[in-house]
């Protein structure tokens, strides 16, 4: 179990590789809740359950490990988020009320937002030898030299 504690953890830094890795495995994660909840009748449901809000605590600690990587605190989700869940929201509700070329403009506007997280999250390197957060993850001797 001692392997996994550092997914669980909102502590240090994730370079990209693990970041991907982690995302990719998260998605996995919610293939088989989906699957759990629609195929096995009773239990289905309460066993996605438990699948998805595990994944969404490793998924949080997973942004916020990469933005120290990238000598951010964890704050900068709330901009990058945030509008992206408000856009979304309103315009399910748009689409609720028939008005389908609302929602189509509102889910634009959460495309530069998107874009922006894709890029510092999942593009950019992460800051050169260690930061407030930790030692550099690709080159964790550094630390240790003073570097």
């Amino acid at each position: 179990m001692e392997a996994y504690r550092p997914y669980f953890s909102f502590k240090g830094r994730t370079n990209r590789k693990p970041y991907w890795l982690t995302a990719l495995a998260l998605f996995g994660v919610y293939f088989v809740a989906f699957f759990l909840g629609v195929v096995i009748p009773i239990v289905g449901p309460l066993l996605a359950g438990i699948l998805v809000i595990g994944s969404i605590w490793v998924g949080a600690a997973n942004l916020v490990r990469r933005l120290h990587d990238r000598s951010k605190g964890a704050w900068w989700l709330v901009p990058m988020y945030l509008p992206i869940l408000v856009f979304s929201l309103l315009a399910v509700g748009a689409q609720g009320a028939g008005n389908a070329e609302a929602a189509a403009g509102l889910n634009i506007l959460t495309l530069p937002f998107s874009i922006w997280a894709f890029v510092e999250l999942g593009c950019l390197r992460g800051t050169l030898g260690p930061n407030r957060f930790g030692p550099d993850p690709l080159n964790p001797s550094q630390a240790e030299v003073g570097n």
